[in-house]
C-alpha cells in the first residue's frame, strides 16, 4: 500500500499494486480530475459538486461499501453533515476523519472506529491531540496544514522531514507500541 498526499484532506492511496489491477482510492479531490480509471474509488468527506456520470465508485453518503477488495465504511460525525471514512484493504485499517473541527470523539464513534493502523487527521490549528490519544493509532499522519510545526509540538515531537510517500505493509505494523507520525510531502 502506497499514501500520497495532494494538500488539504486529498489523499491517494494505492492498493493492490503487485496485481494486474491496482486500485486507487482518491479521498477528497481537489477538482475532478481525479480518479483516473473505472476500478478506482472516489470517497468524499464533504460536498463536492462532482461529475456522476463517470464510471467509478464514488462514496460520499454514510454506510458500508465493499468494492474491488476494499472495504468503506462512511460515519456521521456530527449534525453537520462531516463524515468520518474507514477504509481497509490488505488487512490494514485507515481512518480518514475528514474537514471538521471536533477535538474529542464520543465513546460510540470511538467503539465503531474500533483499532485503527492509520489516521488521517486535521494538522492546522485546532488541538486533536486528545482524538489521537482516544483512537491510539499505530501511525499518525497529519492532513490540512499550511505549518505542521504546531501539531508536531502539541505531540512532543521536535520535527519530522517530510516524505513524498509513504510505503507499508500490515507486518511493519504489528510491531509498533506507539504512535509514529509521518508528515508526507504535498504531491504536486
Amino acid at each position: 500500500m502506497k499514501i500520497y498526499w495532494h494538500g488539504k484532506t486529498c489523499f491517494e492511496i494505492i492498493v493492490k499494486e503487485r496485481t494486474q489491477n491496482p486500485v486507487s482510492i482518491i479521498i477528497d479531490p481537489k477538482d475532478k480530475t481525479y480518479p483516473k480509471k473505472e476500478n478506482d474509488i472516489l470517497i468524499l468527506t464533504h460536498a463536492l459538486d462532482y461529475d456522476k456520470r463517470r464510471k467509478i465508485f464514488n462514496a460520499s453518503l454514510p454506510g458500508e461499501y465493499e468494492v474491488n477488495e476494499v472495504y468503506i465504511q462512511g460515519i456521521p460525525l456530527n449534525k453537520n453533515g462531516s463524515l468520518i471514512f474507514i477504509i481497509k484493504s490488505e488487512n490494514i485499517k485507515i481512518c480518514h476523519l475528514g474537514k471538521n473541527d471536533e477535538t474529542e470523539l464520543s465513546e460510540a464513534i470511538i467503539e465503531e472506529l474500533g483499532l485503527i493502523d492509520i489516521l488521517f487527521i486535521n494538522g492546522g490549528e485546532i488541538d486533536k491531540t486528545k482524538i489521537i490519544k482516544q483512537l491510539e493509532p499505530k501511525i499518525v499522519i497529519p492532513m490540512d496544514f499550511e505549518d505542521v510545526s504546531l501539531f508536531l509540538k502539541r505531540l512532543g515531537e521536535e520535527k519530522k522531514e517530510p516524505i513524498s510517500y509513504y510505503k507499508v505493509r500490515k507486518r511493519d505494523l504489528e510491531e509498533k507500541e506507539k504512535a509514529e507520525i509521518i508528515v508526507l510531502k504535498k504531491k504536486k
